[in-house]
C-alpha cells in the first residue's frame, strides 16, 4: 500500500535499534496478557517494564528533571502535548487497559462485519510509542488492519516508526502523517472505519479532543465509529452536613460522540452551553463537582476517578443562592474549558442584636464576617472596629479566641454554628448574663463607683517603671494543685515519670497546650482579685476576661530541646502603640532556670521611639531580633503568683534547664474600646 507524509524527514534513514531488545512474540504476549487483565493493579505490573523498554529503544527520558513540557504545541483549538507528556500518559494503567481492550473489541467487531477487507483506522495523536495501537498490531495482520498514524510532532512519528520496524509490524501502518489533526485533510475519498483519538484531559480541558473529533468525523464510513464512542460530562453539587457529605446531581454538561461532533461541524454551538437548576439547600458553602465518564467502546468504560482522564474537578467554597440557576459554556480556543456563571448569596450581615437563630449576642454576625472574608466577599480589614467585640463574645461564652475562630471558619452553615453553640451546654440564664455583659461592653457605658485598688503604691510604681508586675498568691496551693492535675490529665502523663512528659502530635504546639476549658481553670478565671488587678491597671470597669490556654514547658533533654516560641511581641509594631496587658499565673514554683517567663523590663517606655528609629521595613521583620544582644530578664515566681506585663514589652518563655516542668495558665482582661498611649509612654 502507498505510504504518504507531509514531512520528508520522516523517511530519512532510521538509526540502528538495539538487537537485544524485545521482539514480536514478546510484544504479542504482552498484548494478550493485557487483554486478559481485569484490574488496574495487574495492568500496572504488566505495563511498567514495557514502558521502560520502549523508552530505551527510542532514547526517551520519561521523567526528565525540571520538566516543563516545553515541546508542546499550542494549536488554535488547544494544546498538543509534547512527546514526553504523551509517553507519560501510558503510566495510567486503567486508561491503558480499558482503551486497548476497547480498541481491540472495536477492530474485531469490524472484521466480523467486513471479513474481506482490512479495517481502516485513523490514529490521531499517536505520541512517541503509538501506545494504544502498538501492542494490538501484533494481533492483526496487514490484510486485517491498516492504520494511518497522525501526529503533530515529527519526533513522535519517528519514534513510533522505529518501534513498528523493531517489532516487524510496519506493514500494518499505511501512512505516516505529520500534521495538525484539527485541520488535516486526507486524500480525496478516503474514509475510515474507526477514528481513534485520546487527545484529552478530564472535562475536555486544555487539549483539542472536541475539535479533532468534530473535524475528523466527516472522514468516517457511514457505519464507522469514533473511539472513544462517548465522553460524558456532568455536574453535581456537594455540601457537608452533620449527616455527612450530601450530593445533588444537577445534570449533564455535554456529551462528545459522533452525533454531537457532526452537529458542531455543522456550526451548531448550542450543544456547548446550557443552564442547570440548583436544588433548595441550606445556605452555605458548596462545591461544584464536575465529572467525566468515557465509553471507549461498548462495555469498555472509564468511570469517575478510575483514571487520570476521569478525575473529578471541583470549584470549591462557593456561596451559591439555593434554588437559583447555573449557566455554563464550553469555550474552544487555545485553552478549551468550561466557564460558569452563578448567583451568589448576597454578602449581608445581621445586627449584633439578632439572636433569633443563634442565642448569643453578636455571634451570628461574627460568624457571617468570617465566612464572607473566607470567600473574599469582604476585605480582611472590614469591620476592624468590631474586633474586640468578636473576641469578647468568644471569651465570655467560654469558647476562647483560637478554638472559636477555628470553629467559625469550619461552620459553613448556620446549623453547624447552632450545633457548635449547643455543644457548650450554656443554660438560658448563662446566655442572658453573657448577652447583658456584651451589650454593656459594646455600649461603652462603664459601671459607676470607685475602681478597686488591690495594688499598693509601690506595686504601681514598679509597674510604671518596668512594665511588668508579679502579684503573689492570687491562687491558693489547692487551686494550683487542681490546675496542675487538669494539665497532667490532659497530657495523660505522670508527674513522677519524666519519660511521659514529652508529647508528640496535637497535644502540644511547641510548649502550648490547646486546653482552654476545665472546671479548675474556669474557677481560676472567676477569682475577683484577678479581675480587680486588671481593672486597676486599666483604670476602667468594662473589661472582658480571656478564655485562654495553658503551657507546659518540660526540662530539656538530649532528645527534646526547647522549641520556642522565641522572644516576640503580640502586637503589630506600628505607631501609635496602644495600651494593653497580658498575663499568666504560675502553677508551679518556677526558678529563673526553669523555663521562666522572660521580658525586657522598661522597654514599653521606649517602644515608640525605637520603632521610629528602625530602617523602613515590614513590621513583621522587626520581630526578627538578635535577642542575645538585648537585656532579657527571666522572672522567677511561686506557684499561684500572677505575672502581668505591658504588651509593648518583648517577651517569651525560655529553655527549661531545671529538673521539673514549668506550668502556667494564661489570663488577661481587655476593654472593647482600646486607648492609644501618649508618645511619652
Amino acid at each position: 500500500m502507498p505510504v504518504a507524509s507531509t514531512e520528508a524527514t520522516l523517511f530519512a534513514p532510521m538509526p540502528a535499534l538495539s538487537q537485544a531488545g524485545p521482539d514480536f512474540d514478546q510484544l504479542q504476549q504482552f498484548a494478550l496478557q493485557l487483554l486478559a487483565c481485569d484490574a488496574a493493579g495487574p495492568a500496572r505490573q504488566l505495563i511498567q517494564p514495557w514502558l521502560e523498554q520502549l523508552c530505551q529503544q527510542v532514547g526517551l527520558e520519561l521523567h526528565p528533571a525540571l520538566f516543563i513540557d516545553a515541546d508542546a504545541t499550542i494549536t488554535a483549538f488547544g494544546k498538543a502535548v509534547s512527546p514526553t507528556t504523551a509517553a507519560q500518559c501510558a503510566e495510567d494503567p486503567e486508561r491503558s487497559r480499558v482503551f486497548i481492550q476497547g480498541i481491540f473489541a472495536a477492530i474485531s467487531d469490524r472484521l466480523t462485519l467486513q471479513p474481506d477487507r482490512p479495517v481502516r483506522l485513523l490514529y490521531a495523536g499517536t505520541g512517541p510509542f503509538g501506545w494504544l495501537m502498538l501492542p494490538l498490531l501484533t494481533l492483526f495482520s496487514a490484510r486485517q488492519l491498516q492504520v494511518t498514524a497522525l501526529d503533530i510532532h515529527p519526533q513522535s512519528l519517528m519514534s513510533f516508526r522505529q518501534l513498528a520496524a523493531l517489532f516487524s509490524v510496519s506493514d500494518r501502518i499505511c501512512q505516516w502523517v505529520c500534521a495538525d489533526a484539527t485541520a488535516w485533510q486526507p486524500e480525496m475519498g478516503s474514509r475510515f472505519d474507526l477514528i481513534l483519538s485520546e487527545t484529552m484531559k478530564h472535562l475536555l480541558q486544555q487539549e483539542p479532543q472536541v475539535q479533532i473529533f468534530s473535524h475528523l468525523q466527516q472522514f468516517l464510513q457511514a457505519d464507522g465509529e469514533l473511539l472513544p464512542q462517548q465522553i460524558k460530562l456532568a455536574a453535581a453539587l456537594q455540601w457537608r452536613t452533620d449527616a455527612g457529605l450530601q450530593t445533588s446531581l444537577l445534570g449533564p454538561l455535554f456529551s462528545l460522540n459522533r452525533q454531537s461532533a457532526a452537529q458542531l461541524a455543522a456550526g451548531d454551538r448550542s450543544l456547548l452551553q446550557g443552564r442547570l437548576q440548583l436544588p433548595q439547600f441550606e445556605a452555605g458553602m458548596v462545591n461544584l463537582k464536575l465529572t467525566t465518564d468515557i465509553q471507549v467502546y461498548q462495555q469498555y468504560q472509564l468511570q469517575q476517578e478510575q483514571s487520570q482522564l476521569t478525575l473529578s474537578r471541583y470549584k470549591t467554597n462557593l456561596r451559591l443562592q439555593p434554588g437559583s440557576s447555573l449557566t455554563f459554556v464550553y469555550q474552544q480556543g487555545e485553552y478549551p474549558d468550561f466557564h460558569f456563571e452563578f448567583q451568589r448569596l448576597p454578602p449581608t450581615l445581621v445586627s449584633s442584636a439578632d439572636v433569633s437563630m443563634i442565642p448569643l449576642w453578636h455571634l451570628q454576625r461574627c460568624w457571617q464576617k468570617v465566612q464572607l472574608k473566607m470567600y473574599r466577599e469582604l476585605p480582611n480589614d472590614a469591620y476592624a472596629e468590631e474586633w474586640q467585640l468578636d473576641r469578647a463574645v468568644l471569651d465570655l461564652a467560654g469558647i476562647g479566641l483560637e478554638p472559636g475562630l477555628t470553629a467559625l471558619h469550619q461552620c459553613h452553615r448556620l446549623s453547624d454554628l447552632q450545633s457548635f453553640v449547643q455543644s457548650f451546654g450554656l443554660s438560658e440564664a448563662q446566655i442572658q448574663q453573657i448577652n447583658l455583659q456584651l451589650q454593656q461592653l459594646a455600649s461603652g457605658l462603664q459601671a459607676t463607683g470607685p475602681l478597686p485598688a488591690p495594688l499598693n503604691a509601690a506595686q504601681l510604681a514598679f509597674w510604671q517603671q518596668h512594665g511588668y508586675l508579679v502579684v503573689p498568691g492570687v491562687l491558693t496551693a489547692a487551686q494550683c494543685a487542681a490546675s496542675r492535675a487538669a494539665i497532667w490529665q490532659y497530657l495523660q502523663a505522670d508527674p513522677l515519670q519524666p519519660a511521659s512528659w514529652y508529647q508528640q502530635g496535637d497535644k502540644m504546639k511547641k510548649i502550648m497546650l490547646p486546653l482552654f476549658r476545665h472546671p479548675a481553670l474556669d474557677q481560676n478565671r472567676k477569682i475577683p482579685l484577678i479581675r480587680q488587678i486588671f481593672q486597676q491597671l486599666w483604670q476602667r470597669h468594662d473589661l472582658a476576661m480571656s478564655t485562654d490556654r495553658v503551657s507546659f514547658n518540660p526540662p530539656e533533654t538530649a532528645d527534646w530541646q526547647f522549641p520556642g516560641p522565641a522572644m516576640h511581641w503580640d502586637l503589630p509594631l506600628t505607631l501609635p502603640v496602644p495600651f494593653g496587658t497580658q498575663g499568666m499565673i504560675y502553677l508551679t514554683d518556677t526558678t529563673a532556670e526553669q523555663g521562666a517567663f522572660c521580658c525586657v523590663p522598661g522597654f514599653h517606655l521606649q517602644l515608640s521611639d525605637w520603632i521610629r528609629q528602625q530602617p523602613e521595613q515590614h513590621p513583621t521583620q522587626l520581630q526578627m531580633q538578635r535577642w542575645s544582644d538585648w537585656p532579657v530578664q527571666a522572672i522567677a515566681a511561686k506557684a499561684g503568683d500572677l505575672i502581668i506585663w505591658h504588651h509593648a514589652l518583648p517577651h517569651g518563655p525560655s529553655a527549661n534547664k531545671a529538673d521539673l516542668p514549668r506550668m502556667v495558665q494564661y489570663i488577661n482582661c481587655y476593654p472593647l474600646q482600646m486607648a492609644t498611649e501618649a508618645d511619652d509612654d
